[in-house]
């Protein structure tokens, strides 16, 4: 099955290396995931320093929150600790995907 996902307020780097990520762990999961822009993605993958996260927020799709390893993670059902890892990467998207409608 394929998703699509969006990367919004992170820096470039931390967008670009995301993106490269779900390239490789394409294919160890049970979803396919594909980066779009956020009218098109099924999920929102949102800083959660960025200002405008409220709007991504309530947009109604699933949000995952990036933070730095160094704070504490933030209130949300799906997080994702800056500088990323693979294994939990591989988690946080499964338990995306089977969140979303089938």
């Amino acid at each position: 099955m394929n998703r699509t996902l969006s990367v919004n307020g992170l820096t470039q780097d931390a967008a670009s290396v995301f993106v490269s990520m779900m390239g490789i762990i394409n294919g160890r999961c049970t979803v396919t995931w594909q980066n779009t822009d956020p009218q098109q993605a099924d999920v929102l993958l949102v800083a959660a320093h960025d200002p405008l996260r409220g709007d991504s927020l309530r947009s109604g799709k699933p949000c995952i929150l990036v933070y730095p390893s160094s704070a504490n993670a933030p209130n949300a059902r799906f997080t994702l600790s800056q500088p990323f890892r693979a294994l939990q990467m591989i988690k946080v998207l499964e338990d995306v995907a089977r969140a979303l409608p089938h």
